[in-house]
């Protein structure tokens, strides 16, 4: 494999390919493919009949993931697109799905990189797109939204109990241009013993980068295109990295499971272990959960 320096470290990639149980033949998906940390374990374990289908709206990632998937046994097809068109994409490639991976957590690489994901990069503007050539970015969010439009996102992406008082001190403080004006705003609305809270902070961050990139809205749409392609045994696995999110993918499991064409094979969500989590701190939020499609 090409490409050896990390875009990405994988999260919980021992649990990943234990409950994908990748193998030759079939079509893959992965459908956060970011900089081809994961995907290039599953491609280790296809041969040559097999096709991986990585797909992703970040141009930068899709660079990174064709270099490091070079060399690959099996065929790669990798696809600029958002998540929520796998459906169609699948389809171009025969219909039928025999493992999907979804890893929902934003990439070291995007964090890094300046475009507002930090909430370390107080210079860096309010952007957190993850798609270039979308129009709409978080400084129009905080700028243009009503104050409680502004608190209604804080709190349904991120549960935010100071959503109120963070959106009125928003409001108050427009224009907001950096992400340091938007964590200047949360430390003057939060009372003074939260003030050094970083947690307040990253909720508010996610919550907006959310809001921006429809991430709830393209996780639905998602979970149902391609596990309705689900080949019978096929399974579908779930990287989420915070509530919203795994309340979504655990709802749509159970709900699919008691209609009968799903069964989940994670009561409750697996976590990453603590060595997992000092050598890698970013996955400490993960929570993996999977579901097979009914033989």
């Amino acid at each position: 494999m090409g490409g050896d320096a990390p875009y990405h470290i994988p999260a919980m990639a021992g649990e990943v390919l234990e409950l994908l149980e990748p193998a030759n033949g079939g079509l893959w998906v992965d459908c956060t493919v970011g900089g081809g940390g994961h995907a290039a374990l599953i491609c280790a374990r296809l041969g040559p009949d097999a096709t991986l289908l990585g797909i992703d709206r970040d141009p930068l990632a899709l660079e990174a993931a064709a270099e490091r998937l070079k060399g690959c046994s099996c065929r790669v097809a990798l696809e600029r697109a958002h998540f929520s068109r796998a459906g169609d994409l699948v389809d171009r490639l025969g219909g039928s799905v025999s493992g999907a991976l979804w890893d929902l957590g934003v990439s070291s690489h995007q964090l890094d990189r300046g475009t507002g994901f930090s909430i370390r990069d107080l210079d860096a503007p309010l952007d957190m797109r993850q798609d270039p050539q979308q129009d709409l970015c978080a400084a129009d969010i905080v700028n243009r939204a009503g104050e409680k439009e502004i608190a209604d996102i804080l709190f349904r992406n991120s549960d935010e109990r100071f959503s109120r008082r963070i959106a009125a001190r928003i409001v108050r403080a427009r224009p907001l241009r950096t992400v340091g004006d938007l964590m200047r705003c949360v430390d003057e609305a939060l009372p003074a013993g939260y003030r050094t809270r970083d947690d307040v902070k990253r909720r508010v961050a996610q919550a907006l980068r959310m809001e921006v990139n429809r991430e709830l809205q393209e996780l639905r749409q998602s979970l149902e295109a391609v596990c309705q392609r689900l080949v019978p045994g096929g399974r579908a696995v779930v990287l989420s990295y915070h509530s919203g999110e795994d309340r979504l993918v655990k709802q749509f499991f159970r709900s699919a499971d008691r209609e009968g064409w799903l069964r989940v094979l994670t009561p409750r969500p697996l976590r990453p272990s603590e060595e997992e989590c000092r050598r890698n701190p970013r996955a400490r939020p993960a929570r993996l959960r999977a579901a097979e499609r009914v033989r």
